[in-house]
């Protein structure tokens, strides 16, 4: 039997050069061929917009908000020098700026001395000339993805999620003026204030109003975004299976074992496979107990504590090794089985109940198999629950684990048959993720299809087939949804089995229905009676546990582990299922990873090493604009020159501080090259000399061999990417190079050193007397005995 071994730790080398900072780079200016006629044209163009701002409710103080369009890069943190104050870069080509009277007056004279001789000594010139026109935020700009597809609700009055440009920090003079200004603007027209939530990237009010109330707000100055409260589309089929599990004797978790919290609808604490396991409930719904009216909460626990319950039930064991924790944040609808959020912001309440799970409670893992179905991502900027995990990922250390949303179709998806129209309309715009799995800190999980007989095909295999499911096992399963995230970032980051559905065939017209019937995962049911403990249920809330469940046991294998690095050994053991891939068409192939991102983790090496397979992890903090540098022990075996193959795999991971206002989102960037040199010495210089020269001129070694290149990872904070290779040789030596590079604007927000994990797989799987593990171990040993001679 092969040997099962502890990980091995590894740590960065010496630097041998110094660090050197990288020079700011100049922006490339936009070339107008009569400069004074440009600025004429941009001076009535701001006069016409003045007047409209104006006009605006909010500005009766003579502040304005105006919205500018530019060609190339804008240099925006310089914007007033020109007496306007950047407030918001909402795409590419626009941004948004604040400005008093005394601003107005100052932006008309520059752009008026634009090119003219009086002009010669005006500053940062470049920056008018970038500019493309001056307009207004107007309401079209400020109608949310919701309030544009479903209208403004039709009732006497209904709630509104409104969003105001978050000048300022939170505690800074122009937020507090903004927040008691725009406070006392509804009370005046009457408009009722059921929630807030004020964070340095966030001022959301959830509001009360009548559609006269709506109006003035899609025209107030001070508002960035008018929605729709979130609307979960929690619904599903569920289906009882009748079976008795031997449930006698469950044991609870051994002493220690990690807290793994699940905001969702609650968790029946007395059922029977989970209340030995159970610890502390918290509802955050007013006026509601703990305990799980809708059953959603109850089944994903249930994934999280075993895994996969079909194993457990074929095998009859019962083993809990994780701690369940329950903050109820959603309850059950009135008048369907819908599970639905609270009357108070959904930021605000799974603030609270983060601070008292991870703050008080020291639960480091958080399931959240939730979505707001009124906030498809659009390309754009990341907000809502999903900037709200972000900053609380990185506030708290923990991990977020969510889902990437289902997607039920729309009038025109499918048009006439799910199963024909598959795998297509998964890349349909209809089917981005929804939020929060734009969210760059948190694991995002997508589903894969398990079953492929529905109930009756089990009962009467092909006798009379009346359904067939457009995925086979293993592949994406039909409701799931895809991405990318933000900048091109891969999300879903990771898929685990979340079920499927059917199409009935022999009813004409009634192909776009589903059937899911016994084509799901078993979860635990809420209601039970009798034999009815499990219940079958499908959709990406019930993938998202099974990734949660391998975290906790993680967490139990290293429970001083960062967020960082539970991230990056999940997402190093993922490989995406050959069936993944064939189900897309040739010229669909190069997107299979918006849908199924890194893939399905392998368990094989997830918490033990093995002789042919050794997993090296780190965790270590780096300095802006400088470089760190590990040697990868790889024995002269492993660096054999015959034909063989082998791989290697790097993950990082990093958990940066973001920003709504900025289209880069992060803060920082932390990435890493795979190379090869003949001395560390030799890698170092070549990597100063690069930054040195203010370019990033260096590539991964062997990049036709590897999955996913350096500029696709890098959009991620979880990066990874597997080399498999062929021939070697023992004279070259490897390195992993990890770089940091802040964001002019995010300097101040960023930390001196910011953290991040790395863990690096190496396998030699052909051959048949592989003694890799002992090998690298040497190797580390020698290293270790190296760096403490140089040390001394």
């Amino acid at each position: 039997m092969a040997g099962v071994y502890e990980h091995i730790r590894i740590e960065k080398e010496p630097l041998i050069n110094d660090r050197r900072t990288a020079k700011q780079r100049s922006i490339k200016g936009i070339v107008r061929p009569d400069p004074a006629a440009h600025g004429r044209f941009l001076g009535t163009a701001l006069r016409g917009a003045a007047q409209v701002a104006k006009a605006q409710p909010g500005a009766e103080d003579g502040n304005l908000v105006l919205k500018l369009s530019y060609s190339g890069s804008l240099d925006l943190g310089k914007l007033n020098k020109h007496g306007v104050e950047f407030i918001s870069q909402e795409d590419k080509t626009v941004c948004i700026v604040f400005t008093s009277e005394q601003g107005l007056a100052e932006f008309a004279d520059h752009l008026a001395r634009l090119g003219l001789p009086e002009g010669q000594d005006l500053s940062y010139q470049n920056l008018l000339l970038a500019l493309d026109g001056i307009g207004n935020w107007c309401r079209e700009d400020r109608e949310s993805w919701a309030i544009k597809h479903f209208g403004i609700p039709d009732s006497a009055t209904f709630k509104l999620d409104v969003e105001l440009w978050p000048l300022g920090g939170v505690h800074s003079p122009e937020r507090t003026s903004t927040v008691h200004r725009f406070e006392e603007w509804i009370k005046t027209h009457g408009i009722y204030q059921i929630d807030r939530i004020n964070r340095d990237s966030l001022l959301l009010y959830r509001l009360d109003v009548t559609k006269e109330q709506a109006a003035h707000l899609l025209e107030h100055r001070d508002v960035r975004l008018v929605d729709l409260p979130p609307r979960t589309g929690i619904t599903y089929q569920q289906m009882d299976v009748p079976v008795t599990p031997r449930i006698d004797g469950i044991s609870s978790p051994p002493s220690g074992a990690a807290k793994v919290c699940i905001l969702d609808s609650g968790i029946n604490s007395n059922h029977p496979l989970l209340r030995a396991a159970f610890g502390e409930a918290e509802s955050y719904i007013a006026g509601q107990d703990a305990e799980d009216e809708v059953g959603h909460g109850t089944a994903v626990a249930g994934i999280v504590l075993y895994g996969n319950i079909e194993e457990c039930l074929a095998a009859d064991q019962w083993k809990p090794e994780l701690v369940l924790c329950s903050g109820k944040i959603m309850t059950k609808a009135a008048d369907t089985n819908e599970a639905v959020f609270d009357e108070k912001t959904i930021e605000q309440t799974i603030e609270k109940a983060v601070a008292y799970f991870a703050g008080e409670l020291g639960c480091r893992i958080f399931n959240l198999s939730l979505g707001n179905e009124n906030v498809p991502y659009d390309g754009r900027h990341i907000r809502g629950i999903a900037y709200t995990l972000d900053r609380l990922a990185r506030e708290y250390d923990i991990l977020f684990v969510v889902s990437a949303g289902n997607f039920r179709g729309t009038e025109t998806i499918p048009q006439s048959d799910w199963r024909a129209e598959y795998p297509e309309y998964l890349l349909a715009p209809d089917s981005f993720i929804i939020d929060p799995a734009p969210a760059l800190n948190v694991l995002t999980i997508g589903a894969l299809a398990n079953h492929t007989a529905n109930l009756d095909e089990q009962r009467y295999g092909n006798r009379d087939v009346n359904a067939l499911s457009p995925a086979a096992e293993d592949q994406p399963a039909p409701f799931t949804r895809h991405g990318p995230s933000i900048k091109g970032a891969i999300k879903p980051d990771l898929v685990a089995h979340g079920g499927n559905l059917a199409s009935p065939m022999r009813q004409e017209g009634q192909q776009i229905r589903k059937d899911n019937r016994r084509l799901g995962v078993l979860v635990p049911n809420h209601n039970f009676i009798g034999a009815t403990l499990l219940k079958d249920i499908s959709g990406t809330s019930f993938s998202a546990p099974y990734v949660t469940h391998l975290a906790g046991r993680l967490l139990n294998s290293f429970p001083r582990a960062s967020a960082n690095l539970l991230r990056a050994l999940l997402v190093n053991h993922a490989d995406v299922p050959l069936a993944c891939i064939s189900a897309f068409p040739d010229q669909m192939k190069e997107h299979v990873r918006q849908v199924v991102g890194y893939g399905k983790v392998n368990t094989d090496t997830l918490f033990r090493s093995t002789d042919d397979k050794v997993v090296l992890l780190t965790e270590s903090a780096i300095e802006n604009d400088s470089h760190q540098f590990y040697e990868l022990p790889l024995p002269d075996e492993f660096l054999r020159s015959n034909r063989a193959t082998r791989q290697i795999r790097v993950t990082l991971a990093y958990c940066p501080p973001v920003k709504t206002t900025r289209m880069e989102y992060l803060a920082t960037k932390i990435s890493y090259r795979l190379v090869k040199g003949n001395s560390l010495d030799e890698v170092q210089r070549h990597f100063n000399q690069a930054l040195k020269k203010e370019e990033d001129s260096i590539g991964d070694a062997a990049a036709s061999n590897r999955t996913i290149t350096s500029q696709e990872r890098e959009r991620c904070t979880v990066q990874s990417s597997i080399w498999t290779l062929k021939q070697l040789s023992p004279k070259q030596k490897w390195f992993v190079v990890v770089t940091r590079q802040d964001k002019e604007w995010g300097r101040a927000i960023c930390l001196d050193e910011e953290n991040y994990a790395l863990v690096v797989s190496v396998s030699d799987r052909e051959n048949l007397e592989a003694r890799l593990y002992a090998q690298i171990q040497a190797r580390v040993r020698v290293q270790v005995q190296t760096r403490v001679r140089l040390g001394a």
